[in-house]
């Protein structure tokens, strides 16, 4: 394998600032923000071509302010997407210095992830000659999965996923590859790790100044219903392609959903990327097995989860699903728990957090038990007071 790395210069990495001189060439007029926000999602959308582009057109004709879209977009972490689909939609339409600047952007990501997928295989690789199994989660490998190019979705670091029981060989390989541990995480004692990885699920690596690793010890923290067993996920692994750097091992379509849906719950729903993740699985995993993904849930106590995240795909972007599903995620209590996390995003940025309120209301709405929501509430204190401890 390569061990040469492509470096993500910051010349040419994300265009994610829409105040820059290019982005400000392409303002044309002002805009609503109801009406930008439309325009994304419009762009995001699934819905049939004629369709979005007939909405994105009268979008157009009242007068875009192509800076304010970009900004929003870019604050529901979805800028490479909306960039691609709107190009896609307007083509010819689009100002000259508008498409002059998509090009550009389209490269600058694919440079960062064309670096991520080639340190992950090099990670994978080095794993697998260990005999240490390693599930990739996000980044890159997710960007090719769900929208089959890995340009299409900006990343800023990578997560993998390991057996709990075998932190000490992971953290050894990947000192022997070059990491360290994250700032946040040096300086403590043995007991006092042992116990923030666990509240967390997760440690953070860093390679020098240009790549930042997740590895996650479980895939969800222990506040969330989702079991803490490796050894399933992985026999139900697929590989995913990432160009000429090579396969890696990734979710199951059905798995993969599972774990976006909650990624979005303890996320928050902060921006329409987590819908976006969602809604392009459905689309796009042609082999998905329903009848198991909705078993597969009901055993795991994540069935309300899962139709959260089902019923805000379809709802928002015009997911696709099939009758009896969309019948299962799309029933009043859903309905009441999705629209002030609707409400939420569609007023983003000026909204910098969901109200208390109705995270406290989504959290213990989306625990199919009463065991779950306690289980949840408790980790959550203990979560806090840790932290607390931290930074007395």
């Amino acid at each position: 394998m390569a061990t040469s790395l492509l470096s993500p210069s910051t010349k040419t990495a994300i265009l994610e600032d829409p105040s820059s001189s290019s982005a400000q060439a392409v303002a044309s007029t002002e805009m609503s923000d109801s009406d930008a926000y439309a325009l994304v999602r419009t762009c995001l959308s699934h819905r049939c071509s004629a369709a979005r582009r007939e909405t994105a057109q009268s979008l157009l004709e009242s007068g875009v302010d192509w800076g304010a879209a970009q900004r929003l977009a870019r604050w529901h972490r979805v800028l490479p997407l909306f960039l691609h689909n709107v190009t896609e939609l307007l083509g010819p339409e689009l100002p000259s210095a508008m498409r002059e600047q998509i090009r550009d952007h389209r490269r600058g990501v694919r440079i960062r992830n064309t670096f991520l997928a080639q340190e992950l295989s090099r990670v994978c690789q080095r794993f697998d000659d260990a005999g240490l199994p390693l599930l990739v989660m996000k980044g890159p490998v997710l960007a090719q999965a769900a929208y089959g190019d890995i340009a299409l979705r900006h990343s800023v670091d990578a997560d993998v996923a390991i057996p709990s029981d075998q932190f000490s060989e992971a953290d050894r390989l990947l000192k022997d590859l070059g990491y360290e541990h994250a700032s946040k995480r040096t300086g403590m004692w043995e007991w006092q790790a042992s116990l923030s990885r666990y509240l967390d699920g997760q440690w953070e690596f860093t390679r020098g100044d240009t790549f930042t690793l997740d590895v996650h010890t479980r895939l969800m923290p222990p506040g969330y219903s989702f079991p803490p067993d490796f050894q399933s996920f992985w026999e139900r692994a697929r590989p995913v392609q990432l160009g000429d750097t090579g396969s890696v091992p990734g979710f199951s379509p059905e798995d993969r959903l599972l774990v976006l849906v909650h990624h979005g719950i303890k996320n928050q729903w902060r921006a329409l990327r987590h819908v976006a993740d969602i809604a392009a699985v459905v689309q796009r995993e042609d082999d998905l097995q329903w009848e198991r993904l909705l078993a597969r849930a009901e055993r795991m106590d994540a069935a309300r989860a899962l139709k959260l995240g089902l019923y805000m795909a379809h709802d928002l972007l015009g997911g696709m699903l099939p009758d009896r599903v969309h019948d299962w995620a799309s029933g009043p209590p859903v309905q009441n728990v999705a629209a002030p996390l609707q409400e939420y995003l569609a007023n983003r940025p000026e909204r910098q957090s969901l109200p208390y309120g109705a995270r406290v209301q989504m959290q213990l709405a989306t625990k199919d038990t009463l065991a779950g929501q306690v289980r949840y509430g408790a980790h959550s204190l203990l979560q806090h007071l840790w932290s607390a401890v931290l930074r007395s």
